[in-house]
């Protein structure tokens, strides 16, 4: 796709994925998947966690399935989920799920700059208002739309539309901020600008229909004032 060189819209709002975006919920998600895995004597490369599961809910069970096929325990992918659950339990836990680089001065400046914000996730609203509420920053947003609050999951474009609508601002004049390709791709179809950040788990992906990626939030302020560039595929250093 080419360059979209254009000067973008007034930017009146921006919208937030949350886990792995605001919050780095990826690491320990992938640790526990890896766990899992190496409980039944194999390994899980971060590439196809990424691909397969991040921003992907139904991912983990197809995930499981192909390693109990891979081992020839046919039976064993429902505990393989049950196991990841008791992983999580004890790993994804508001108090010991940090916050992504530099994400509270990016949220403060935008506020001091009269920019609405938002978080539409696809988690459930308990565990993003949980994160927030101990994190100190559930006050910085205007609207959070959580997974029961849209019928359909990111890709669908639900959750952005539904954020949208509760700031009041038209989605054309909203920016996305995601780390998952899912993500990308329910901004893209609100039909609102997207920028990536890529986690480290993630960065071996193609992030080249967002208009920019960058690899920390610290670079937000200036690519929202910077026109369109869909041929960017990696990382910028």
């Amino acid at each position: 796709m080419p360059a979209d060189n254009t000067p973008p819209e007034r930017v009146e709002a921006v919208v937030f994925d949350h886990d792995g975006t605001l919050v780095d919920s990826i690491t320990p998600d992938y640790e526990a998947c890896s766990q899992v895995f190496r409980e039944y004597g194999a390994e899980l490369p971060a590439a196809v966690w990424a691909a397969d599961v991040c921003g992907n809910t139904d991912g983990y069970p197809a995930l499981f399935a192909r390693l109990a096929e891979s081992i020839g325990r046919h039976d064993a992918a429902a505990r393989m989920r049950e196991r990841l659950s008791e992983l999580w339990a004890a790993s994804l836990l508001p108090g010991s799920v940090p916050l992504m680089p530099a994400v509270r001065d990016v949220l403060d400046g935008l506020r001091e700059s009269g920019v609405r914000l938002a978080v539409a996730s696809a988690a459930p609203r308990t565990w993003v208002t949980g994160c927030l509420e101990h994190h100190g920053l559930l006050d910085r947003f205007q609207a959070v739309v959580a997974a029961e609050d849209v019928q359909r999951r990111k890709p669908a474009p639900d959750a952005y539309l539904a954020a949208a609508a509760r700031l009041g601002v038209p989605p054309e004049r909203c920016v996305a901020v995601e780390d998952s390709l899912t993500g990308v791709d329910a901004a893209l179809a609100a039909g609102m600008r997207v920028i990536a950040v890529p986690t480290p788990v993630t960065r071996s992906l193609d992030y080249s229909r967002a208009d920019h990626v960058l690899p920390g939030l610290g670079g937000l302020t200036a690519a929202l004032r910077a026109p369109s560039d869909r041929k960017a595929a990696h990382v910028r250093h």
